[in-house]
């Protein structure tokens, strides 16, 4: 999708569809009436008949007259002025973009909302376009849209008065990469697991550096991460047949001096819970189980177009966790890569232990700045914040204080958990340095726990986006289904 700023002067140019946002109890704006073909006149019309006062998230849509080339207006309710922020832009223009049904337009024209922060407005519209038109249908024999959308070939944000800046440009396509890049994180997410393996994962990752040189991708296989004794990755993946990877990525965007940031995500391409298998209801979801993978290739996605001024790191853990007469097993004892152990209590908390060897290595091989994880670790944080936040359990309270600002920021919003002593206790073992999972209560909390002994005294942070990776009901600019949630985060916060 082509995406363009334009001045007040275009609105007698539109070809295609119109947005504009009205707040509550706001009068239509006087440029409405110099529109073409007396479309103004129909706007008011149709805003007095239908009683429309600009609540939050109401529509009108009308059509054009015949002979113009603005075939669709839609206008949508921005709510109280006092209540506005770049989520309810973003949101505003998802609205928008579903409002569109069945049109066959592809080209949309849409006013930025409101006079205040228009680049951080802008930026978020344009997020929120792009995200709500997401559709995966490349494994349907017919093609037909399931939300009868149509694909946009072009959106032009309308600044309304003045002159249009080289800030307001650059946040357009700021917006326009953040979005993209969640966009490449879903299409991760959703392939099924006999497509997604940690082989494909690979490719992704050396598809994103063959297109910048400031990107460097190496590949471990399974020989390689036996030899490097990481044996929680390698504990993992015994009981399937499919190979593991171990993914690393660089991005070259400062002084070699400068310490990287590290970035790792969780990829289990499918989790059945391994010989502690999960029940059978909704595991088809366990595809969703490398989310955080997704996330860290999504972020690497959008680096260099950004030009983001600093090192990044990715580190990915890739591996299936199947039950099979070499699967681990309860009660077995996994030595890591940095040389602790770890009783396995239950094999379907599997992930803490690849992440363990990650992390491990990503502070021991790039000594980085600041480390953090990303992972569809545990249920228990569903149950805590549902899929309305992800979770936070960090060691360092500016990173913790960083990441929630970007978060609020981007929509994908956090939630911070504590990390006490009494939670650490919960992993203790009788017979190895820990257990992987602790005592009832507190799930997401004890894995942070177990996480925390391999960073060393890093600044660290780890997400678990069990209830945000992927969602069963739409939201305004989330249809069903993954969410890309942590791209937008983390570029934001990388920016």
């Amino acid at each position: 999708m082509k995406v363009s700023v334009r001045t007040e002067s275009f609105l007698k140019q539109i070809d295609g569809t119109l947005v504009l946002g009205l707040f509550k109890g706001e009068k239509l704006p006087a440029w409405t009436k110099s529109l073409p073909d007396k479309i103004g006149s129909q706007i008011a019309n149709i805003v007095d008949e239908e009683k429309f006062k600009g609540d939050w998230s109401k529509t009108v849509t009308l059509r054009g007259p015949i002979q113009s080339k603005l075939r669709i207006i839609i206008v949508v309710g921005l709510g109280d002025s006092s209540d506005w922020n770049e989520e309810k832009a973003r949101q505003a223009a998802g609205i928008s973009r579903s409002s569109l049904g069945s049109s066959q337009q592809k080209k949309v024209a849409m006013t930025i909302f409101g006079a205040d922060n228009e680049s951080e407005t802008a930026k978020a519209q344009v997020e929120g376009f792009i995200l709500s038109g997401y559709e995966f249908n490349k494994y349907k024999t017919s093609k037909e849209s399931d939300n009868n959308s149509v694909q946009i070939s072009s959106l032009d944000l309308i600044k309304l008065k003045g002159s249009v800046a080289n800030s307001l440009k650059r946040a357009v396509k700021t917006g326009k990469i953040f979005a993209e890049s969640a966009m490449f994180a879903r299409n991760l997410q959703i392939e099924p697991g006999s497509t997604a393996t940690p082989t494909f994962l690979a490719l992704q990752a050396r598809n994103i550096a063959r297109k910048s040189s400031r990107i460097k991708v190496t590949v471990f296989d399974r020989a390689k991460i036996k030899k490097l004794k990481m044996g929680a990755i390698v504990g993992v993946s015994q009981g399937s047949q499919e190979p593991p990877r171990f993914i690393i990525l660089e991005y070259k965007g400062a002084s070699p001096k400068r310490k990287p940031i590290a970035l790792v995500g969780k990829g289990i391409t499918f989790d059945s819970g391994g010989i502690s298998i999960k029940p059978s209801a909704s595991m088809e979801e366990m595809k969703y189980d490398m989310s955080g993978a997704a996330a860290v290739l999504g972020v690497f996605h959008g680096l260099v177009s950004l030009d983001i001024k600093e090192n990044v790191i990715g580190v990915i853990p890739a591996t299936e966790n199947l039950p099979s007469g070499t699967a681990l097993k309860p009660g077995d004892i996994v030595k890591t890569y940095s040389g602790k152990t770890i009783e396995i209590i239950n094999t379907d908390a599997e992930g803490r232990l690849v992440l363990a060897d990650s992390l491990a290595y990503a502070v021991k091989n790039f000594n980085p700045s600041t480390i953090i994880d990303l992972a569809t670790l545990t249920g228990s944080v569903v149950v805590a914040l549902s899929s309305h936040a992800s979770a936070i359990i960090a060691n360092n309270a500016e990173l913790t204080k960083k990441l929630i600002r970007s978060g609020e920021s981007t929509g994908e919003r956090i939630w911070e958990l504590p990390l006490w002593d009494e939670y650490r206790d919960q992993i203790k073992s009788d017979i190895a340095d820990m257990k992987n999972i602790g005592s009832k209560g507190g799930g997401a909390i004890t894995a942070a726990a177990l996480l925390e002994k391999f960073v060393g005294d890093v600044p660290w942070a780890h997400l678990d986006i069990a209830g945000t990776a992927y969602i069963s009901k739409s939201l305004p600019y989330s249809p069903k289904g993954p969410t890309g949630v942590g791209v937008r985060l983390l570029l934001d916060f990388l920016s």
